[in-house]
Order: structure tokens, then sequence, then C-alpha cells
């Protein structure tokens, strides 16, 4: 290649260089251009929106203050929904300790009632109350712990009623409970094993109250306490246990009844204590009309003699009252003119005066019962 081909050659070079170079220029200048012009379009935008943003920052200027207040109450519900809770958090604690107590003394009691004495005292307390319910008064209308004497020893009831007429009422309170308490115990409804199991701790209670039915039979007390009836009342200290038993044994009532012993629950012998305490009200009742008819009588006598008393003073007072007047008839016309004769003999004697007759006399006696052989009519209402 010649010399003058490579000059041309640079040149050529060179000035595509400055084209591409002022190419390039420009556009930075037109890019700076278009920033600027974005910048300002940017700033303008942002002066438009600060004043929309102030414009609804006024607007919303109420809200701001429900939005405080609201705030304000949510915080005070949440203090109270704080106390709530540690107030039932107490009173969930209170409740499970009372809890704990309760069920420690109903396995207490339950324990204390599988025991045949702690039973009947507790039974004899329960029996004690239902005769002070009813109305009745210990030592006048029942005993408690009386003693009789039976052809196998000595005999000791619950408790004796006194019935009108010189009759008593055996009762007796040491029905057997255990196996019924047994059965409370098993969860209900519980399992299939435990409806099992209560279903024959029932039975067995049931065939316990049979049991005892025929121990009082054995004991006879209608044959060595005077004036009981053909039957004692066998006491049960639950309405469910006597439910319980006639339910696992239907024919426990009438087949007891037939031996001589009433099964009777609170509610029932309730009820027969307190026919017991009317009838001895409408015996009392009987008994204060029969001394009211004979105090009448005694009265009406009495009456009768005292009247007759009060005519014969009547009799005697108008006696006297003509004895009187007799003395004062003859006073006058026999004593006083001698007396005047010899007052004329003395001058400085006083002049004697004169009695008067009694001019009132006894009130005389109407009244048939005053009168002898006067006829008394019968009153007419």
């Amino acid at each position: 290649m010649d010399i003058a081909g490579l000059i041309i050659g640079l040149l050529i070079g060179v000035a595509l260089g400055a084209v591409i170079g002022v190419l390039v220029t420009r556009g930075r200048a037109l890019t700076a251009e278009a920033r600027v012009d974005e910048l300002r379009q940017a700033q303008t935008q942002a002066e438009l929106r600060g004043s929309g943003d102030a414009r609804i920052l006024q607007e919303l200027a109420p809200m701001r203050s429900e939005l405080s207040r609201l705030r304000l109450t949510v915080h005070e519900l949440e203090q109270e929904r704080l106390e709530l809770h540690g107030r039932l958090s107490e009173q969930l604690r209170v409740q499970a300790s009372s809890d704990a107590e309760l069920r420690a003394a109903t396995e207490q009691l339950t324990a204390a009632m599988r025991s045949g004495t702690a039973r009947g005292n507790w039974g004899e307390a329960q029996l004690r109350n239902l005769f002070e319910s009813a109305g009745m008064l210990p030592h006048v209308d029942f005993d408690t712990q009386v003693s009789v004497e039976g052809d196998d020893g000595r005999l000791r009831p619950d408790a004796v009623v006194r019935l009108p007429g010189e009759h008593a009422l055996v009762v007796d309170a040491k029905a057997p409970m255990s196996r019924f308490l047994e059965g409370m115990r098993v969860p209900q409804p519980g399992t299939e094993a435990d409806a099992k199991l209560r279903s024959r701790l029932l039975r067995e209670h049931a065939q316990a109250v049979r049991g005892h039915v025929d121990t009082l039979r054995a004991r006879n007390y209608q044959a060595v306490v005077p004036g009981s009836p053909n039957f004692v009342v066998a006491y049960l200290p639950s309405e469910a246990a006597l439910s319980a038993a006639v339910t696992a044994d239907p024919a426990l009532l009438d087949d007891a009844f037939a031996k001589g012993v009433a099964l009777a629950s609170p509610t029932t012998l309730w009820a027969i204590l307190r026919s017991i305490a009317a009838a001895w009200q409408q015996e009392r009742v009987s008994e204060s009309v029969e001394q009211v008819l004979a105090l009448s009588s005694d009265l009406y006598r009495r009456i009768g003699t005292a009247s007759g008393h009060l005519a014969k003073l009547g009799r005697q007072l108008r006696g006297s009252v003509e004895a009187y007047d007799q003395f004062v008839g003859s006073y006058e016309s026999r004593v006083l003119p001698t007396a005047r004769r010899l007052a004329e003999f003395d001058a400085a004697a006083k002049p004697i005066e004169t009695p008067k007759s009694v001019e009132k006399t006894p009130r005389a006696v109407i009244a048939p019962e005053l009168v002898p052989d006067a006829k008394v009519e019968p009153e007419h209402r």
C-alpha cells in the first residue's frame, strides 16, 4: 500500500471519529435535558401531591381523634380483661379447692356410711329430725332406743311411736345401704362394664333389703311391744335407695308387707308421722271437749247451789225487814207516847227522833232455777 492511500485512510478515520464524537456529545446533551425535564415534572408532581396530602390530612383530622379515643378505649378494655382474667383465675382456683374439699368430705362420708354403726347413728339422727318436723315431741309422742324383752332376748327398736288409744308403732332404721352406696359410686353413664357393675350392685342391694325384711319378721316386734299393729316400719334414709331396691326387685314391697314389714322412705315416713300427729291433735281436742262438758256440768250444778243460797238469803232479808217494820210500829205506838209524857216533866229534854220504816225490800227472785218447783223451759233459737 502506498503512502497516499494510507493518509486517505487515516483522514477518513479521523473524520468518522469526529462524527461519532459529535453524535455522542449531542446524545449526552439530549439525555441531560430529558433528565432535567423529568426532575422538573417530578418536583411539580411532588408539590401537587404535597398539597393533596395536606388537604387529605385536614379532612382525616376528625378520624384521627376518633382513632385516638378508640385506641384509649381498647387499652382500657385490655386492662379490664386482664383484671377479669385474674379474678376468674382466682375464682377457678377457689372452686378447684372447694371441689377438692367437697370430694374429700364425700369420700369420708361414703367411707363412714359403709360402717354399720355410723350409718345407724346417721339414720337415728335423721329419724329424730323427721319426728320433730312432723310436730311430735320426744318422750311425749315417741321414744327412741327403747329396750323390750323378746323371746330371743332384749330387743332395741330405733323408735316407738305412741298412737291414740294406748297403741304403738315400731320403727326400725337399720336398713342396709352399703351396696347401694357402692352402686352410686360407679360412673354414669360410663362404659358398658360400668352399667353391668351398677346393675349387679343394685340387685345385691335389693337382696340385702329383702334379707333385712326377713330379719325384722324374725324379731317379731308386734308381739313384744304392747298395742303394736301387725307390722313394723323399716325406714330407708334415702328415696333413691328404696326406689333402686324396688326397681331391681319389683315384688319387694308386696312381699315385705305380707311379712308384716312396711318399707318407708323419708317422704313416706313423714306422711305417716304427720297423720299420727294429726290424730293426736284430734284426740286432744276430743279430750278437751270432754273436759269442757264436765266443767260445764259442774259449773251448772254449782250455780244451782249458789242460787239456792241466794234465794235463802233473800228470804232471810225479807223476814228481817218485816221484823224491823214490826218493831218500828210497836216502838211508835207503845214506847214513844209514854216517853213523850215523861218529857213534859223535863223542860231540857230533847225531842226523840221517830224511826222510819224501811221502804225498800229485797228484789223478788223470778228465775226458774231459783223458784222452788218451777219448770225450766228450753231456750228457742
